[in-house]
């Protein structure tokens, strides 16, 4: 608000005022009255902006094409319209897609499309509108989107997926629109095995197999459409292996939709090994079943089966890893075998035996500290406990320690054991780390210096740390020695000795240590230990590339008078490995005759040069000045051989020499040889005449011409394709290498049956315009289209590609395409794709080509023979080359007879040997016939020992192994579980036979060989160095817990044993007991024999004396021994019999055998417990001392 300030002083801003206020009293009248005409005089509505309309709102546009848009304003007069202002811009618009033609600011506007987007994803381009009036602006847009003027698309009819019967045809057709923008298509399929499509016309034949393709038509212009073709069936794995605790469910690949809708019926071949519901398989025993699904529908029925063999328990394997000579404690992976344990057998692990590796990949020890001390070697009948008590041996002090210079996996195979009873066998895995190698390279007469760096290396990447000092071990014998501060052959210092540090830093030096090679060339392997400087070892070795005394080598070349000839590099660095093992670095000359020729550098054809080569200077492989612009050039008047000396050295810094002979001939000619089987072809080799050029001209070929051979040998054609060609070769006519007509395209074929040398002159002519000649010689014959391979029963044989490569270029003279089969009968065998050791991808069909490069490939086909199938079995297959050439040939495979199994073997010093279930499985498998599956035991004769099952001990209630009975390598009754006991006094071989059976089912027989050679020194006592003969038996008792010694180590063989000592024996022996009356008078209670003698006389062993008394400190004879011994044996369940007393009359003191004895006396002998002496007495009032008693109660508890 204004304010106004009214003026007292005088009378003229009064009237100001009041004239003021009449001025704005007319002002409102008059804009009343003006404002009022105004609206009667406008439209209703007008006056302001509500909206903008762009028409169209959506526009396509191709390329080229104009179009125009249009807006309209809303709310506003014809004037208003007239006066407002209208601006046309365009957004996403980069890069540019869409310009304004015309009428940018007019309410018409006319656009054009100038390119498409780059991708379907990108946004329109948006067109807007924008109006503006009286200050107000409202906008609208049009969005623009640019399309390829080509032609709309592509479609297959009939359309959406399809589906097909086996070997059902079905004829697609692709419709372009717009119809007059047709073009050509092509066809293919994602997968032809499933449905093979005809890339010109799209028909579709299915696969035998059902399956599921993509079919994808291509127009020329990029246009695509897709559908699916599915193959009606059911597929399922061919095979499967299970365990014998394990589920698994089978998914059958279901193709079609009417299939997809039903439920597959479920069978299984065999319920003794499989059972199966709805698809789950559910294990019953080892062996193997097939499982089948059905599936009816449409009124036919679809069946696919799956292979299932169900194996025993067997872990999965152990994976570790140990550095190189560095252990594997097992304490470290012992978690691992408990897991495998709980997880097999669904127990805890009680104990591990059976542990055994390879020797050359390393050594088990039991509580190993270092190399200098191991601790003790694992056995294979040991067993190491995973909580073992005080007497048992861990099992986490087991350790593995692999060899020095080993490295890669090193297989450990074990047997486990459960706490509540059974087995399984597993594998452990130790990949050792390869061993960082220290390298040299030397010639046969040359000593090898060591640099101490080198080992300081290896030291620093092994353990972090500077080396300090170096053991060796010596090479083998006859490839070298170590030395010490070698000179010459003549003063050669002295051999390093394996227990003397070499140290980085002192004496002796490291760097004093050479080795000097004996005999020829080769490689020599040396194996180290280093320190570093903490104490921390490596192991490492040492590798010593020897070549040949003499560092020569020569180069020969030819080349026609006053030719030339550019040095092949190559050559030399090829010379160069040769002769030291490394690649070359650079050659000098020695320069030739200048009668003979000329050295040049940069030497080009019309004879300008860079420079004269020159002796002393350096041409290198791999840097300028370069060897391979060196060139000869002969002198136009010499012919003969021009020696050319160099000296090289290789990237190590070793030098060699050399000489380069080239040939210089009075004319260029030479002969080209090729072969071929009799009614096939051969292709020549551009390059083969392409090198014939270059040695008799020194330049690269230009053409060839041939005189062509007689008829009755052959034809050369041009262009030959299975009996089609463009032409005939005529002499007339050259062949080029780089141009038309080429001769890599000339291709001789011999005449039908023709066998012999084909020879056809030819003359050639180099890039340089000089000429050459020479003979074509092809040798025609018979030849054999036979590849053969040998394989060993229940084995398999993988086919090679390049042997079938090889007999296609002899027969075609193209490399192999691929091979189709015949397949064998199912009782020779079978044809396998990706086959290993049982699984396999699929099996071999007739239809089905194997190729040599390329997926499936021919190298992955193997035959394995059908069981029982010995001798050749030949498979017919047909071959074709890369150029559409086809042969025939024959694969005989040889089975070879099987062997039988080797004799399995084990020593003892008379104590009780358990067998290794593993010697049996080896023993079968070097049959090659099968793993094996089970043996049966015959029973061995009593007067070498017997075979027990779980034994026990001596004296307890143990159970001999059964003839019927089979005893498995995997679980229980275990061969693992089966142990022989020698008869004590035994010494000689037990030989032991058992009948086997194969994973194959083949019977076979196998021998066991036990060595029994018994301890002639007691393991416990002392004082035994007179009694030899009762060594095996005192220890057995010792160990078993029936007798003990008599104190300091001693046993006192030669001591009576009395009465009470006897009884207490003998129940301690049979485990007796029972609980007699009072007693004997003469028997303290509280003695340590009085319980044994009342459970002796409860059980009628012994009735005492007619004083009542039992008389214990008394000594026992032979005879009385004898009858407590059988009376016992009868208290523990022996059935003896009373014994054939006609026996005794072989004595000569029977006679003074009491009445009462007769019959014990009998039994024993009879069963060998007791036996007489070297006179023929038997001694029956004699009294038994503790040693003849331990062999007569040891030969009791072993019969």
């Amino acid at each position: 608000m204004q304010v106004i300030h009214w003026l007292q002083d005088n009378k003229r801003p009064v009237v100001m005022a009041v004239s003021l206020v009449l001025a704005l009293a007319v002002g409102l009248i008059l804009g009343f009255f003006l404002n009022a005409w105004a609206a009667e005089g406008e439209p209703e509505g007008g006056g302001q902006l509500t909206g903008v309309t762009v028409t169209p709102s959506n526009l396509s546009m191709k390329v080229g094409e104009r179009a125009s848009v249009r807006a309209s304003a809303a709310g506003l007069s014809q004037d208003q319209m007239e006066d407002a202002r209208i601006e046309w811009s365009l957004e996403n618009n980069d890069p540019e897609r869409v310009r304004i033609a015309s009428g940018r600011d007019s309410w018409t506007v006319e656009v054009e499309a100038v390119n498409t987007a780059e991708t379907t994803e990108t946004d329109p381009v948006t067109l807007v509108a924008t109006v503006t009036c009286q200050g107000g602006a409202e906008r609208d847009t049009c969005a623009i989107t640019v399309v390829p003027d080509q032609p709309a698309g592509l479609r297959i009819t009939p359309e959406g997926d399809q589906e097909l019967e086996p070997g059902e045809t079905l004829q697609l057709r692709a419709e372009i629109t717009p119809a007059d923008q047709a073009e050509p298509v092509t066809w293919s399929s994602s997968d032809p095995d499933a449905a093979e499509v005809d890339r010109d016309t799209g028909l579709v034949t299915a696969g035998r197999e059902p399956g599921r393709t993509k079919i994808t038509a291509r127009s020329q212009s990029g246009l695509t459409d897709s559908c699916e073709a599915a193959v009606r069936g059911i597929v399922l794995p061919e095979n499967l292996i299970m365990r014998e605790n394990e589920n698994q469910r089978l998914i059958p690949e279901v193709y079609g939709a009417a299939l997809e809708r039903e439920d597959a019926a479920w069978t299984s071949s065999d319920e003794r090994i499989l059972k199966v519901d709805n698809g789950y398989l559910y294990p019953v025993s080892v062996g193997e079943a097939a499982v089948t699904a059905e599936i009816r529908a449409g009124g036919r029925l679809y069946t696919a089966s799956c292979q299932v063999t169900v194996e025993a328990n067997t872990a999965d394997v152990i994976t570790a890893a140990a550095g190189a000579g560095d252990p594997l404690r097992f304490d470290e992976i012992q978690r691992e075998l408990e897991r495998e344990c709980r997880s097999v057998l669904g127990s805890s692990l009680d104990y591990v035996g059976g542990l055994w590796v390879n020797t050359r990949q390393g050594t088990l020890y039991y509580r190993y500290n270092s190399e200098g001390d191991t601790g003790a070697g694992v056995g294979t009948s040991e067993n190491y406990y995973a909580d073992p008590s005080a007497s048992q041996m861990g099992l986490g002090d087991v350790a593995f320690v692999p060899k020095g210079d080993f490295s890669g996996t090193a297989v450990i195979s074990y047997t486990g054991y459960a706490r509540d009873g059974g087995s399984f066998q597993g594998t452990i895995e130790v990949e050792v780390e390869e061993t960082e190698e220290i390298e040299y390279a030397a010639s046969a007469d040359k000593a090898v210096q060591f640099d101490p760096d080198d080992f300081n290396r290896v030291c620093r990447n092994r353990t972090g740390r500077d080396l300090s000092y170096v053991e060796f071990s010596h090479p083998d014998s006859g490839k070298g020695t170590l030395y010490y501060r070698y000179i010459s052959p003549a003063n050669p210092g002295s051999e390093v000795d394996p227990s003397k540090e070499y140290k980085r830093s002192g004496t002796p030096s490291l760097s004093d240590v050479y080795f000097v090679p004996e005999g020829g060339s080769g490689q020599v392997v040396i194996s180290y230990t280093g320190y570093n400087v903490y104490g921390d070892s490596f192991r490492g070795r040492i590798t010593i590339r020897i070549s040949e005394a003499s560092g020569r080598g020569d180069l020969n070349y030819s080349i026609a008078q006053g030719g030339r000839l550019n040095l092949d590099e190559s050559d030399f660095n090829d010379l160069a490995k040769r002769i030291t093992g490394y690649a070359l670095d650079y050659v000098q000359f020695e320069l030739p005759a200048s009668s003979e020729g000329t050295l040049y550098y940069n030497y080009t054809g019309n004879g300008s040069y860079d420079s004269r080569v020159t002796e002393g200077r350096s041409y290198y492989r791999s840097s300028s000045p370069y060897l391979r612009r060196v060139t000869f050039v002969a002198d136009r008047d010499f012919s003969g051989t021009a020696e050319i000396d160099f000296n090289a050295w290789d990237t190590k810094g070793n030098r060699f020499a050399g000489t380069v002979e080239v040939a210089v001939g009075r004319g260029g000619k030479g002969d080209i040889r090729y072969s071929v089987h009799q009614n096939g072809k051969v292709t020549l080799d551009d390059n083969d005449f392409n090198a014939l050029c270059r040695e008799l001209t020194g330049s690269t070929l230009d053409h060839v011409s041939f005189d062509p051979p007689p008829a009755a040998q052959g034809t050369l054609y041009y262009r030959y394709d299975n009996g089609d060609y463009d032409s005939k070769v005529t002499s007339s006519k050259c062949y080029y290498r780089s141009g038309s007509p080429y001769l890599d395209q000339v291709t001789f074929v011999p005449a039908r049956n023709f066998s012999g040398v084909v020879s056809i002159p030819f003359t050639g002519r180099g890039t340089n315009g000089e000429d050459f000649s020479g003979q074509l010689e092809i040798g025609v014959d018979t030849g054999s289209d036979l590849i053969e391979y040998r394989v060993k029963p229940n084995s398999f044989v993988t086919f090679d590609d390049g042997d079938f490569d090889d007999l296609c270029q002899e027969m075609t003279g193209s490399r192999l395409r691929y091979v189709r089969f015949e397949l064998p009968s199912s009782s020779k065998g079978t044809l396998y794709y990706g086959y290993d050791d049982g699984d396999y991808d699929s099996k071999v069909t007739e239809s089905k080509s194997y190729y040599r490069g390329t997926d499936p490939y021919l190298d992955r086909v193997c035959f394995v023979p059908a069981e029982g199938v010995f001798g050749a079995v030949d498979l017919e297959f047909t071959g074709w080359s890369t150029d559409g050439g086809k042969f025939e040939g024959t694969v005989r495979i040889t089975v070879e007879e099987p062997k039988g199994p080797s004799v399995i073997t084990y020593a003892t010093d008379g104590r009780p040997l358990s067998f290794y279930a593993r010697d049996f499985q080896e023993a079968c498998e070097d049959r090659g016939m099968g793993g094996l599956a089970y043996v049966r035991f015959d029973i061995p004769s009593s007067s070498v020992g017997r075979l027990y099952f779980q034994y026990q001990g001596a004296g307890e209630s143990n159970t001999e192994i059964r003839m019927t009975t089979s005893y498995y390598p995997a679980k229980s009754p275990g061969i693992s579980e089966i142990t022989f006991v020698p008869k004590v006094g035994y010494q000689g071989t037990a030989s032991i036979s058992y009948t086997g059976w194969d994973t194959k089912g083949n019977e076979y027989r196998g021998r066991i060989q036990i060595s029994v050679r018994p301890a002639t020194a007691s393991r416990y006592f002392w004082d035994m160095s007179s009694f030899e003969w009762a060594v095996p038996a005192v220890d057995l008792l010792y160990e078993n817990g029936v007798v003990h010694g008599t104190g300091n180590g001693t046993y006192s063989p030669g001591q009576q044993i009395t009465r009470g000592d006897y009884v207490l024996m003998l129940c301690q022996a049979f485990q007796l007991s029972g609980q007699g009356k009072a007693g004997f008078w003469d028997v303290p209670r509280d003695s340590y024999y009085a319980q044994a003698v009342m459970t002796a006389q409860a059980l009628g062993i012994t009735g005492g004396y007619p004083d009542g008394g039992f008389h214990p400190g008394s000594p026992v004879t032979r005879q009385d021994a004898a009858v407590f011994l059988m009376k016992a044996m009868q208290a523990d369940g022996w059935s003896l019999g009373s014994g054939n007393e006609q026996m005794l009359s072989r004595f000569r003191d029977e006679s003074s055998i009491s009445d009462y004895a007769r019959s014990a006396m009998a039994v024993m002998v009879e069963y060998g417990v007791l036996s007489g002496t070297a006179d023929q007495t038997i001694s029956p009032q004699k009294a038994i001392t503790r040693a003849e008693m331990a062999v007569m109660l040891a030969n009791a508890l072993t019969l």
